[in-house]
């Protein structure tokens, strides 16, 4: 007899953990939730969908819906894994247009969380109350509710430490939320969407046009800034906007992309874009398009993962090909500003070159100043040309500088560092609207503009107040900056540290001709030396020169 041979290793798992494995392919953070439910409340047929949070999502979030609503037999079976309306059999999810359809997210949500359901169908007088708590039913009650569907979600991950710490700031998690809740607002201009948080009303969208609706969430566009797409191919139809290249936000990283009203990430479908936007735009912009494709539900499998944001279609290439061509078509059309008479002006003489300037006359501005030596140690001599540029002795060797771009990199290195900067406060603190997507990046950045000098206080989520600015910089600059933080905070880009830094240099440097004193040089020099980048500006402009004799005999030819 072979010991051990009836030693079972292999069982099945208690229906709890195997709810929360689910969860965790399914709820990643607060903005998974919102996804999940308003995606239910949009299948269920709604018109009128309102969305409140509290703390980014992480101790409350709320979807409440005018949808059909749902029985006290299926308020119960909701919660149940793989349990749905959406599907009945294998042959279903080839001709799938909802946006649901797994049965896992109700399941996935109350393994992970404490969740209370309100549900009534219009034609009942009764409503349902379930409350269920991490995989646990407590109560199952009729109640009275309104007609539609409430689900209220709170101490998400509260029982999974790790998870939990793994969740980033309010004001990060809002941002996801915020972004979440945009992709189902797109995609459905005919219905009404709310957003709150912090019992703070930031978004009300009624019903309207696709323009309308985009031009809504993204006030910094103009009407004249899209165009148009309405096409129809063999393997899909399109329709949409595409952001001109000359009006895409600098700081813009995304595009969206919808099949059959669902917000998808494809790699090769967005590359393919992004190849004829390419030549059109800075290195590291990305182009901003809105763009609803109609496939037949049997030519893709949304099936992939349990988010649902990924997608393989049959004839990709085809589908590639045609996309690009139409986003091709349709930029090349719009941005053709041609004259009707461009023919015969191509063909007129060309203006004669302007005459050669005369010979500039012998500066009077340059000063060839002594160095004193009050310290007993050797100083460089140098020489001041114009008031800006330096000829400087060092060492035995004669160097060439840019005093303004010297400057702005000594300040530049300073402020990316995040070495504290003391800050200045100003006698009439600046003042400009925000977005409320603005309000989430800013809350963000606070801790860190703070270090610079940089004090912002944000009011009611719908302004920001500038108090003070970086000591030495001109307050007639603050407005500049603070215009400046806010269309980086419209997608905050990983650089946004260095851009803020660069601005802020700029404006920080007083403009030639500098009075320089003997310290004055020798602090520079020392200064610009402990530079990480001490031969170019932060725009990428020369700021000094070795000068040899190689390099001057070069000079002269």
């Amino acid at each position: 007899m072979i010991t051990g041979a009836l030693e079972q290793r292999i069982h099945i798992l208690p229906e709890s953990v195997i709810n929360q494995i689910a969860a965790g392919e399914v709820v990643l953070r607060p903005a998974s939730v919102i996804k999940e439910l308003g995606e239910n409340a949009i299948d269920a047929e709604a018109f009128s969908i309102s969305i409140w949070t509290e703390q980014g999502g992480k101790k409350r979030i709320q979807v409440t819906d005018d949808g059909i609503g749902m029985s006290p037999i299926d308020a119960e079976l909701c919660f149940e894994r793989h349990a749905t309306s959406k599907i009945s059999s294998a042959k279903d999810l080839s001709r799938l247009l909802t946006k649901g359809f797994r049965g896992e997210a109700l399941a996935s949500i109350a393994a992970v969380a404490e969740v209370e359901l309100f549900t009534r169908r219009p034609q009942d007088k009764i409503g349902t109350h379930v409350q269920i708590a991490f995989g646990k039913k407590l109560l199952v009650e009729p109640t009275r509710c309104a007609p539609g569907t409430t689900l209220i979600v709170q101490k998400l991950f509260h029982k999974l430490p790790v998870r939990r710490k793994s969740l980033r700031s309010d004001a990060t998690e809002h941002r996801h939320n915020l972004q979440e809740f945009f992709r189902l607002a797109y995609p459905h201009p005919e219905r009404l969407f709310r957003f709150y948080h912090n019992d703070t009303l930031l978004y009300d969208l009624p019903p309207t046009s696709p323009l309308n609706r985009i031009l809504a969430l993204h006030p910094e566009l103009r009407t004249e800034d899209l165009v148009s797409v309405e096409d129809t191919t063999p393997f899909f139809s399109a329709q949409g906007f595409l952001v001109l290249p000359e009006a895409t936000p600098p700081q813009n990283r995304e595009g969206f992309l919808f099949i059959n009203r669902r917000y998808i990430r494809h790699a090769g479908l967005q590359q393919s874009i992004y190849q004829v936007y390419k030549p059109l735009l800075r290195e590291e912009q990305r182009p901003l398009y809105w763009l609803f494709l109609e496939i037949d539900p049997a030519q893709i499998d949304i099936n992939i993962t349990p988010s649902k944001t990924e997608v393989c279609l049959l004839h990709e290439m085809e589908v590639r090909a045609m996309l690009q061509s139409i986003v091709r078509r349709i930029l090349a059309v719009a941005r053709l500003a041609l004259p009707t008479d461009w023919i015969e002006k191509s063909t007129a003489k060309l203006p004669p070159p302007p005459s050669a300037p005369p010979p500039p006359s012998q500066p009077n501005s340059s000063t060839i100043l002594p160095l004193p030596n009050p310290t007993g140690r050797e100083l460089p001599d140098y020489l001041l040309l114009f008031g800006r540029f330096l000829v400087l002795r060092r060492a035995g060797e004669v160097w060439l500088l840019d005093l303004f771009g010297a400057h702005q990199r000594i300040l530049y290195e300073r402020y990316v560092q995040g070495i504290p900067v003391s800050p200045q406060g100003l006698l009439f603190p600046v003042h400009a609207s925000v977005t409320p997507i603005q309000a989430a990046h800013l809350t963000e950045l606070i801790p860190a503009l703070e270090r610079a000098g940089l004090r912002i206080e944000i009011r009611e989520g719908r302004e920001a107040v500038l108090h003070s600015v970086p000591a030495g910089l001109s307050p007639a600059a603050a407005l500049p900056v603070l215009q400046e933080i806010l269309r980086l905070a419209e997608a905050l880009p990983p650089d946004w540290r260095e851009r803020i830094a660069q601005h802020m240099a700029r404006h920080s440097v007083a403009r030639p001709p500098y009075p320089l004193s003997p310290e004055a040089v020798e602090a520079l020099w020392q200064d610009l030396q402990r530079c990480a980048q001490p031969e170019y500006s932060p725009t990428g402009r020369r700021i000094r020169f070795l000068l040899t004799e190689e390099a001057l005999e070069r000079l002269f030819q």
